[in-house]
C-alpha cells in the first residue's frame, strides 16, 4: 500500500497514512482536530523544485502543490 501526506486546512497538521490507491482521497479525518477538511499532498519526491512551502490556514494546503 502507498503511503500519502495529508495536509488539514483547519489546523494545519500534516499527517501520513498507508491507504489503498482508491481510497486515497476518500474519508481522511485530522488527527489533531478531526477535521474532514483535509487534502492530500505532493510528495516531495515526486515534485520538483523546492520542497512544500507548509500548509494550514494561513497558506493554504494547495499552495505546496498539492491536489485533490
Amino acid at each position: 500500500m502507498p503511503l500519502y501526506e495529508y495536509c488539514c486546512a483547519e489546523c494545519g497538521e500534516r499527517f501520513e497514512l498507508l491507504r489503498r490507491f482508491q481510497d486515497a482521497d476518500r474519508n481522511q479525518t485530522c488527527p489533531r482536530c478531526q477535521s474532514q477538511k483535509v487534502e492530500r499532498l505532493l510528495s516531495s519526491f515526486a515534485s520538483r523544485g523546492s520542497p512544500t512551502a507548509g500548509c494550514g490556514p494561513a497558506t493554504g494546503c494547495g499552495s505546496g502543490g498539492g491536489f485533490t
